[in-house]
């Protein structure tokens, strides 16, 4: 499909869907990685109903075969779990945006919300509107989409229905784009739709709203509202658009804006988009957590529906006792003649008795069993079996043990399926750790040039690097080192030289601050042996120039190591340092450096002090605690042991005295 849906596309299709209210789903499938397919039935119509939905992109109703995977994945049972059978009661959009909510309600309300912007999201929440289960997990400023939070739309879209004449001659008067964009953005149109509501007003789409009169400014508004009108009224008339021969979109009637185009009429709009469904591939192999929760899944089915059957048989044989009694005199009576029948052991005679009672439905003689059709208060026959050779009271009484047989079970039964419910839970979050750790570990995948040496990013933003050894000593010296930049060492044997850049990870030109050379020089200290013997050390600075590899006559300067000529730079450096997760070009990092840096660019974060905590210890603790390989904590620990002093922005922050 040639464009996105529109909110006023969901507008229409949402009022077309209207028909699907009162219908009970069925069956629901994840097709692929982004596709979903609601299989609904309408006991009206007795017809069966099929919705495909494709992540962000497409919602339509189908009448396609589409291909099903044979096992169900945890995100289709659990929707399966909460909406099977359920009734659909509410089709709407979520106030105008591209938002659909649909409304379901079997023993309470849940609504599966489909969000078909950005990169789209489908969304279960319970009558609180809590999230039980999303399609996605994402987080941002101003809401977080996880299960258990409360379900926050994004902020509301501007309702061109509801502008006046008066709000957009304001909005226009405002304006410092052209016409096309002020009105899909502005009033919220989308392109499609403010490109025709130009073409409609015969004014160009490019000019700027400064650069019209007022008239044409009305007549956009008038021209506008005549097609909100349409819409709103229903007076539409689906087409398909038609471009060389291929189908380019779905409109909900012809547009004056389209040229070159033919146009073919659909019954709906919301189902003529079903031409544009491409089924991709299905989803790979699920984890072995996924497989078990399915096996979970199929448990807790089988048990609710053993509760069910359990409920009925409690139920139906209490009925079966009484009803005996009902009809005490002439079940005593049969039963009696039956007894006395086997006892002279003529069965012809027996066979033919039986064969000619009313209230006989059938019996088997070598099992010594009869069935019999009993009415009861109210007219209504039941079936009940009966034991040839006991008494009514005896009858009566085994089908009052059965009933209170079942109850037992059913009580058993309650508690194997609050069992299931909380091994559902715990595996539920389980699987949701392990997905966000391999997001995260995804995330991280992306390696930047610098991080084949130490680095991090100062306070200002400044690119800060530095040699892990003598081979990358020479390295970024070599390099790296230019002429705006600034180089620092600890003024300590075993220290690894430094280059404050000026220029950001990203090469955007930063000019260097007096506090970015002292956190460069503070990192220059920190990754020294001084971080083993000292609590306080000096690192110092110098120009570019002022680094030589060029020894004087009679001197040897080792790999790694650098002559420094004129002027150098002092600053004291205390020993402590923190790690944390930084975000850099959408990708996830830790990062080791200076304390106030790591508070500037990371919302968690650890302070390390040195100590006598053994190195591994900490970055197995640590691994933990941000849940990313050990690997990757080793490579931002300072050379010796050290201990957590505090911990910022996890669930439990404060010091870790079990690390001292």
């Amino acid at each position: 499909m040639k464009r996105q849906l529109a909110a006023l596309d969901i507008f229409t299709m949402v009022s077309e869907m209207q028909e699907l209210e009162g219908c009970f789903v069925d069956k629901i499938y994840q097709l692929s990685r982004d596709e979903l397919l609601l299989r609904l039935r309408n006991p009206a119509t007795k017809k069966k109903e099929q919705m495909y939905i494709k992540n962000g992109q497409l919602l339509c109703l189908t009448d396609k075969q589409l291909s099903t995977p044979l096992k169900p994945t945890t995100f289709a049972m659990t929707l399966r779990k909460y909406l099977a059978n359920a009734r659909v009661t509410s089709i709407r959009q979520q106030h105008f945006d591209r938002i659909i909510r649909i409304q379901c309600t079997k023993n309470q309300t849940f609504s599966l919300i489909i969000e078909l912007f950005s990169n789209g999201n489908i969304i279960l929440t319970n009558e609180e509107n809590k999230i039980i289960l999303p399609f996605i997990r994402e987080e941002w400023a101003h809401r977080t989409i996880r299960s258990r939070e409360e379900y926050i739309p994004p902020p509301s879209q501007r309702n061109p229905f509801e502008i006046t004449q008066d709000d957009f001659k304001d909005i226009m008067n405002e304006s410092k784009s052209d016409i096309v964009r002020t009105l899909a953005l502005s009033v919220n149109l989308s392109g499609s739709y403010a490109e025709e509501v130009c073409a409609r007003a015969n004014i160009t789409k490019n000019m700027k709203p400064a650069d019209l009169k007022e008239n044409n400014i009305l007549r956009i508004y008038e021209e506008m509202k005549k097609l909100l009108d349409m819409i709103h009224e229903g007076k539409t008339n689906p087409v398909k658009v038609i471009n060389n021969n291929e189908p380019v979109t779905i409109l909900p009637f012809e547009f004056q804006s389209y040229s070159d185009v033919s146009y073919e009429p659909v019954d709906m709009m919301v189902r003529g988009f079903d031409g544009f469904i491409t089924q991709t591939a299905h989803i790979k192999q699920e984890s072995k957590s996924q497989k078990q929760m399915e096996k979970l899944y199929r448990q807790l089915d089988q048990q609710q529906q053993a509760i069910k059957d359990l409920e009925q048989k409690m139920i139906q044989k209490k009925k079966h006792a009484e009803m005996l009694y009902l009809h005490f005199q002439q079940i005593d009576d049969l039963l009696k003649e039956i007894q006395h029948r086997l006892n002279d052991k003529d069965k012809k005679d027996l066979t033919a008795f039986l064969s000619d009672h009313p209230f006989v439905d059938s019996y088997d003689l070598s099992t010594q069993s009869i069935q019999v059709i009993l009415p009861d208060l109210e007219g209504k026959t039941e079936k009940i079996p009966l034991d040839m050779r006991k008494s009514i009271a005896e009858n009566a009484e085994k089908a009052y043990d059965d009933s209170k047989k079942s109850k037992q079970k059913k009580e058993g039964a309650k508690k194997a399926i609050t069992y299931t419910e909380k091994s559902i839970t715990e595996l539920q979050q389980k699987i949701e750790k392990d997905q966000e750790s391999k997001q995260i570990k995804k995330q991280m995948q992306r390696h930047f040039w610098f991080e084949k040496y130490r680095w991090f990013i100062s306070s200002n933003g400044n690119l800060v690097i530095g040699g892990k050894d003598a081979k990358t000593n020479d390295q970024i010296v070599k390099k790296h080192l230019e002429t705006r930049d600034r180089y620092a060492h600890a003024d300590i044997h075993g220290a690894p030289s430094c280059i404050i850049k000026q220029i950001s990870h990203n090469n955007r030109p930063i000019d260097i601050t007096e506090e970015a050379v002292i956190e460069g020089c503070r990192f220059a200290a920190i990754y020294s042996k001084a971080w083993k013997q000292f609590t306080e050390t000096q690192a110092y600075w110098v120009l570019p120039e002022q680094v030589s590899k060029t020894p004087q006559s009679g001197e040897f300067v080792p790999r790694g190591a650098f002559i420094i000529r004129g002027q150098r730079n002092y600053c004291k450096c205390k020993m402590v340092m923190a790690i944390g997760r930084i975000i850099i070009d959408d990708t996830e990092k830790i990062i080791g450096g200076p304390v106030n840096a790591i508070k500037k660019h990371c919302e968690q974060y650890v302070i390390l002090e040195p100590d006598t905590v053994n190195k591994k210890q900490v970055a197995k603790e640590l691994s933990k605690l941000f849940d990313v390989p050990v690997e990757s904590i080793q490579k931002v620990l300072p050379p010796g042991d050290s201990t957590i002093v505090s911990t910022v922005g996890f669930k439990k922050e404060g010091s870790m005295e079990s690390m001292r």
